[in-house]
């Protein structure tokens, strides 16, 4: 099923326009250029804009599996012994 949803990609003040045009399947300039247009006949586009901004649920983001998290966690929390290596450093000997 479909859920209008607040952008979170393509935001220009609150991804209520983006979220409209996904939504609908349209491009989101022309939304915009609608709530524009709203705006200078008669401020309607801009009560409309905000009380949308305000009922609009965000987008949600796309989660993480709990076995990626794990993994991830796993390895910040080892530490890595620093590489060994096949040269190692001699005392110089002075010849005494």
């Amino acid at each position: 099923m479909k859920r209008l949803y607040r952008s979170n990609t393509d935001v220009m003040i609150g991804g209520v326009c983006s979220g409209i045009a996904k939504y609908f399947d349209v491009d989101p300039t022309a939304v915009r250029l609608a709530f524009v247009l709203l705006l200078f006949a008669g401020g309607g586009g801009l009560w409309i804009y905000l009380v949308l901004w305000i009922i609009m649920p965000q987008e949600p983001q796309e989660s993480e599996g709990v076995v990626d998290v794990v993994k991830k966690n796993e390895a910040s929390t080892v530490k890595k012994a620093p590489p060994k290596s096949s040269s190692a450093k001699k005392p110089k000997s002075t010849g005494e």
